[in-house]
């Protein structure tokens, strides 16, 4: 792939979220309002979730630099667990990127296009 192939479908992936997600995420998104760690990690998901790979990664150049301390301590607490995880922990993680991507789904712009996103998600 050329270098202006993926800009291309940079920009095709984040105007197909932009158009997908609803107006908050949008607004953080074309920082109209103040992105948290807790948004970032959620779209970051998200994004990930749906095959938008290219975007994601903007989205990582773009805000990782202003949650750096946050994804250090993420990455140090990871590196000091010796023991396994506890399941429950894992069942915690699923259901808090369920709960994501059902208001993903809800919060989409309107009635076809959360149909869609639940088929979407339902079929992963």
């Amino acid at each position: 792939m050329k270098e202006g192939d993926h800009m291309h479908r940079e920009d095709i992936e984040q105007f197909a979220f932009l158009y997908l997600c609803g107006t908050r995420d949008r607004r953080l998104l074309l920082g109209r309002e103040k992105m948290s760690f807790a948004d970032f990690d959620r779209l970051i998901y998200i994004t990930a979730f749906l095959g938008l790979l290219h975007y994601n990664l903007k989205m990582w150049n773009q805000y990782s630099v202003q949650f750096q301390s946050q994804l250090e301590t993420l990455n140090f607490s990871c590196e000091r667990i010796t023991a396994p995880l506890d399941m429950t922990e894992y069942e915690e993680d699923i259901r808090k990127q369920e709960q994501w991507l059902t208001e993903f789904c809800s919060n989409a712009p309107n009635q076809g296009v959360q149909e869609y996103l639940r088929n979407v998600v339902n079929r992963n």
